[in-house]
């Protein structure tokens, strides 16, 4: 029990003695009645300064008192009063009942004042430090210290640190938060200066001062900044600053209070690294993002969502501009899929065409999602994202049209190799008839027209191989410009008087790895499309030269037929004729499609172009526009170094012989052919069907061939590993390919490379007689010379 209840206790005490002396010196006055005023007095008294225990103390002596002086004398034995002492009685509990009210009453009041006197102390409001209370470094005479005067509930609050700051901007006072925060004891915070807990940048920029000035100036001021632990580490922390004064107004000090902040600085950090991963994934996808509000109608297209429709950033987008912008025959699957996403809560995708200012037309994809109302179940919002696919969309078409083109060639190929195999039969029995006919016989006539007709059909063949990139060839390093300056006048003969032909070649030699047989075809091909193009007469410009491409290449190339990067050869023919539309452009390159009339044209002149530029590596490029003429670029990769000189013509006339060959083909007619062909002229002929039956004949001995003409592609083996084979068992033996076309495979492994002996079909004897006299000349030759080889 501290002073202040023994002081209480003792005015109860004395209170009551008090008031017996009173009650004494009123008793003549007031009669009895003096005590029902006297000690309740006490009893009040006692209450209002000690509570309710003095005051029940007071109550107990008064009623002691009262009985004393008041009950005592009406008991007495000699003369009893029994009606006095029953009032008596009954005046006493009277008493009793009003002095415990009159004593809670008092104890009720007295709380109340504390109360009020507690929270004037407390230093948190505006009427700030009592006026016994002196702030860290000032003397006031009967004062408390500043830690003591200010030590409240805020001792408990741990999730905060509040602590008090005197004018010098030293810590005042200390709390359990400051402690878990901060990591700072009482000791070692409190007269510590609270800019130590600043940042040495914040310290830097007068931010403790500037704080301090404008709590003073505003009474309070809220920040978040980094503040720092005792141990050194960063916190982001709330903090609050507040003055507080005196009664008189002085100011005394400051509170400040910390929040921590970390896990919401973190949260926030998060989702901003998210808000940064999601912009960044959105950028690189040219993704734009779409918020319609279908409450209000408003539409918010981000910047890259107005892009992909040709807009700038600053434009505003409504609903009315975005329906005008569609394309009509689109509209409607787009308000039904609209439509669809609201009424059956299904995600909402959409494919349509959009007009640009421009005019031009952009396909636009777009993936969305509607928000509904919980309570009404009404839609709110449909928000998304958008994408312009219309170079998918071209991408694609591409990529069709390339398989669709690949698919062509593998047919073409298929018909053009069985085709040759019997147009070689043809082309060399219709000789042989016409070698036994009489001269002046009248069927020679129609000897030479179904002779006439396989040659024909024979170019058609090679067409077909060419576009289909099976026409074995035999590449070699030429220069184009030699190529074009050789059949010039051949060039100026197609085109007549009425076109004009210009040149503009290279300064240097441009030099390519290709046949040189097909150069010429594809470039006549060109110039004979430029002279349909241009019925009135015009002008043909042929272009050669050097370009480096880098990773985009001069159109939008499927993946399958992109061109790599690096240095390539053009070939360009330009002109000035009617030129074609968007669709035609698109087609040319398709076997037998042709703009031409009836019977002007088969269609196979482009695809041919395209075809023998594709099997050299290379690829082609058209541009046209109605009434602007066409352009159209062969580009072949550029080879370094000089060209290699032009083979040489063969011999004009076949040579007999009598060496022993070896026919190797699994077609009959061919095989027939090239047997009498041979021995017509003297030469031994030995036959097989295939690699198996060959090597038979040769291991048992039974037919030494001085050469061999195998067909490339033949049943279960290839020719090409027949040849390896019997070069291996007869060391030097020269062989011969023949064939209607290599697969595709045996071209990019480079079946025939520079040097080796092939013919293609169809061939007439007198070619084959001349290719295998020239075989077997150059083996003596190199036996001579004692050099290995087939």
């Amino acid at each position: 029990m501290n002073g202040t209840a023994w002081r209480g206790y003792g005015v109860a005490v004395a209170s009551v003695f008090g008031a017996a002396a009173l009650r004494a010196a009123l008793h003549p006055l007031l009669g009895s009645g003096a005590a029902f005023v006297t000690f309740p007095a006490a009893v009040a008294l006692s209450a209002w300064y000690g509570g309710l225990g003095p005051a029940l103390v007071a109550t107990g002596l008064g009623g002691i008192a009262a009985w004393a002086l008041f009950l005592s004398p009406l008991s007495s034995p000699v003369n009893p009063p029994p009606s006095g002492v029953t009032a008596a009685l009954g005046g006493v509990l009277l008493y009793v009942l009003a002095s415990g009210v009159i004593a809670g009453l008092g104890a009720s009041e007295r709380r109340a004042r504390r109360r009020a006197e507690l929270a004037a102390e407390s230093g948190t409001s505006r009427r700030g430090y009592p006026e016994a209370v002196a702030p860290a470094g000032e003397a006031v005479p009967g004062s408390r210290p500043l830690e003591e005067a200010f030590r409240t509930p805020a001792d408990q609050v741990v999730n905060y640190a509040i602590f008090m700051v005197d004018r010098a901007g030293r810590n005042a006072s200390w709390n359990t938060g400051v402690e878990r925060l901060l990591g700072y004891r009482r000791a070692d915070f409190v007269g510590a200066p609270a800019a130590d807990l600043f940042t040495s940048e914040d310290r830097a920029a007068g931010i403790p001062d500037r704080l301090l000035r404008e709590a003073a100036e505003r009474d309070r001021v809220s920040d978040e900044r980094w503040v720092i632990r005792q141990d050194g580490t960063r916190l982001w922390a709330a903090m609050t600053v507040s003055t507080a004064v005196s009664k008189r107004a002085q100011l005394l000090g400051y509170a400040i209070t910390l929040r921590d902040l970390s896990a919401m600085r973190r949260m926030q950090e998060a989702l901003r690294r998210r808000e940064e991963t999601l912009e960044v994934a959105l950028e690189a996808a040219s993704l734009g993002t779409w918020d319609h509000d279908l409450t209000s109608g408003a539409l918010h297209w981000d910047a890259r969502a107005k892009s992909l429709f040709g807009l700038p950033p600053d434009v505003a987008v409504t609903a009315d501009t975005w329906a005008r912008v569609i394309h009509p025959d689109d509209l409607a699957a787009l308000e039904a899929s609209r439509e669809r996403a609201l009424h059956q809560r299904a995600p909402f995708s959409a494919e349509y065409r959009v007009s640009w200012p421009d005019g031009s037309l952009h396909s636009i994809a777009m993936i969305g999602r509607a928000t509904f109302d919980p309570a009404s179940d009404r839609p709110l919002r449909m928000a998304g994202i958008m994408l312009d696919t219309t170079e998918r969309k071209r991408q694609e078409e591409r990529l069709q049209e390339a398989v669709r083109l690949e698919a062509i060639g593998r047919l073409a190929g298929g018909i053009a190799h069985d085709l040759n195999n019997m147009l070689a039969a043809i082309l060399g029995f219709s000789e042989f008839l016409a070698q036994g006919m009489p001269p002046g016989d009248a069927r020679r006539h129609d000897v030479d027209q179904i002779t006439q007709a396989a040659s024909r059909s024979a170019a058609l063949t090679r067409q077909l191989l060419a576009f289909a990139r099976r026409e074995l060839i035999q590449p070699h390093r030429l220069d184009v410009n030699a190529v074009v300056t050789r059949i010039e006048p051949m060039l100026h003969a197609l085109l007549g008087e009425s076109a004009e032909l210009v040149l503009v070649l290279a300064p240097e030699p441009v030099v390519i790895y290709a046949d040189a047989a097909q150069v010429e075809q594809s470039l006549t091909n060109l110039v004979l499309n430029a002279r349909d193009a241009m019925p009135q007469g015009g002008r043909v410009t042929i272009e050669t030269g050097v370009v480096a491409l880098g990773p985009g290449a001069p159109g939008p190339w499927p993946e399958l037929e992109k061109p790599g990067s690096g240095r390539y050869v053009m070939l360009a023919v330009k002109d000035t004729g009617h030129g074609m539309d968007p669709v035609t452009l698109q087609r040319i390159w398709e076997p037998f499609f042709t703009t031409k009339p009836a019977g002007r044209g088969t269609g196979l002149g482009l695809s041919a172009v395209y075809g023998a530029v594709r099997q050299c590596g290379g690829f082609v490029w058209a541009e046209s526009e109605p009434g602007r003429g066409t352009v159209v670029s062969l580009y072949w990769p550029e080879l370094a170094g000089a060209p290699e000189p032009a083979p040489e013509a063969g011999p004009p006339n076949a040579e007999r012989g009598s060496e022993s060959v070896l026919v190797v083909e699994d077609e009959p007619l061919v095989r027939r052919l090239v047997v009498r062909g041979l021995e017509t002229l003297g030469y031994h002929c030995a036959e097989a069907v295939n690699a198996a039956d060959a090597m038979d004949l040769v291991e048992r001995g039974a037919v030494p061939p001085d050469l061999v003409i195998t067909d490339v592609v033949l049943p279960e083996q290839s020719g090409r590993t027949l040849g390896e084979r019997l070069a291996a068992l007869q060391p030097g033996l020269p062989v011969l390919f023949i064939s209607g076309y290599a697969s595709e495979d045996m071209i990019r492994r480079g079946l025939l490379e520079p040097g080796r002996p092939f013919l293609q079909k169809p061939f007439t004897p007198a070619e084959l007689a001349r290719e295998v006299r020239m075989v077997l000349d150059s083996a003596a030759e190199r036996r001579r010379a004692g050099a290995p080889g087939m």
